[in-house]
């Protein structure tokens, strides 16, 4: 019997001369993943593509517009012709951050935004409170044994 046939494990050997060809993907595979919208993952060599740094955001507008307003420096009005008022600098910055927005929705890429907290009204507040009242209680079976009889007693 040949040790190919056995349930045995390969020899360091045979271990040693396994190799992995890697092969182009079959047409179907690559139409399927063109109608998907598929993106490759990243590779290792992707890694090592000169990308969009810390120089290219380097100018002040945009290290303005990503500070929080407390971080962001002192503005002195010396002449009121020419320089920019704390107003007039968070109107600029909101139109730039707008601008930015418009662009990234323009090439297809998706911001996320936090939600909006909604007010509620009193109404509907106490529409709520009022079906919590009128609903039964729920049961309480005192034959059985139950070890938090004593929390609900506290409340």
């Amino acid at each position: 019997m040949s040790k190919r046939g056995q349930s045995s494990s390969m020899s360091y050997k045979d271990k040693a001369n396994l190799h992995f060809v890697e092969q182009e993907e079959p047409a179907f595979i690559k139409a399927m993943k063109a109608k998907m919208g598929y993106k490759e993952p990243a590779k290792l060599e992707d890694k090592f593509d000169d990308e969009a740094g810390p120089a290219d955001f380097d100018d002040d507008e945009t290290d303005l517009m990503r500070m929080k307003e407390e971080d962001r420096p002192q503005v002195v009005v010396l002449n009121e012709e020419t320089d920019l008022t704390k107003e007039e600098l968070s109107k600029e910055l909101e139109a730039k951050k707008k601008e930015e927005g418009d662009k990234l929705i323009a090439e297809g890429k998706i911001t996320f935004k936090k939600p909006v907290k909604r007010v509620g009204n009193d109404a509907d507040e106490e529409a709520e409170k009022k079906k919590k009242k009128n609903e039964p209680a729920p049961k309480v079976q005192k034959g059985l044994l139950s070890f938090g009889d004593d929390e609900e007693e506290e409340d």
